[in-house]
């Protein structure tokens, strides 16, 4: 990331990840950071989690990741006088971003996103392929629940707020809480008249993006397996 920063001339301030192993899990369900009903699935075996969903150690510590910088984000914005509509900048550690990545580039496709966003990907996996169905301007798709991934993403504060509320109490990994407005109170039968698309926070994502999640080298501790 260094390199990457170097070569952009990109400034970045670092924020030291949650280490998933060395949480007291229990304990944070009894703070109601982490529901009761999560524990169950949580303490599954590997083999019987749902990829991409169900919480492990890795899944629960990059949660708290984005947390901890959602709340610094809601106190720059609040303490610091920092505009609330600023753009914050989030990258994980493994993000790759394209070849022609620039500043320049960034803003270009950001001026096709609809300017009432709280949250922009910057890449991601379409992983139900109906992004098509959700267009809103060149390059740009409206968040939807079939979008995954935090490899990189922009966020202002009222999208911080949002992130926290819809995030706690934490049932599945952090990217489901973020898209998919029908889990983020477990399992629960589909409310009538409930839509794909994500309206809290206000999201939207690149497509095609540009940055990647580097996999080569960078083994997951988020997920039970490998990425295909």
């Amino acid at each position: 990331m260094q390199r990457q920063f170097q070569r952009l001339r990109l400034p970045a301030q670092r924020f030291a990840a949650v280490d998933g192993r060395q949480l007291d899990v229990p304990d944070l369900a009894m703070n109601g950071i982490i529901s009761m009903e999560a524990l169950p699935r949580y303490y599954l075996p590997d083999e019987q989690k749902l990829f991409g969903t169900d919480l492990t150690d890795g899944a629960i510590g990059c949660a708290l990741s984005h947390m901890l910088i959602w709340r610094d984000i809601i106190r720059r914005c609040t303490e610091d006088g920092v505009d609330p509509r600023a753009p914050f900048l989030v990258i994980e550690d493994d993000c790759q971003f394209c070849p022609d990545f620039s500043e320049e580039l960034l803003l270009e496709r950001l001026s096709h996103v609809p300017q009432d966003w709280e949250i922009v990907y910057l890449g991601g996996q379409d992983l139900l392929r109906r992004q098509h169905l959700y267009e809103v301007g060149k390059g740009a798709r409206r968040l939807y629940k079939g979008f995954r991934e935090t490899t990189a993403y922009l966020i202002n504060d009222a999208g911080a707020k949002a992130c926290l509320e819809v995030s706690v109490p934490l049932f599945w990994q952090i990217d489901t809480h973020m898209n998919d407005e029908s889990l983020r109170e477990g399992l629960r039968p589909p409310q009538p008249g409930s839509k794909d698309h994500t309206m809290h926070p206000r999201g939207y994502f690149l497509w095609p993006g540009i940055v990647a999640q580097q996999r080569e080298g960078f083994p997951t501790d988020v997920q039970k397996v490998e990425h295909d």
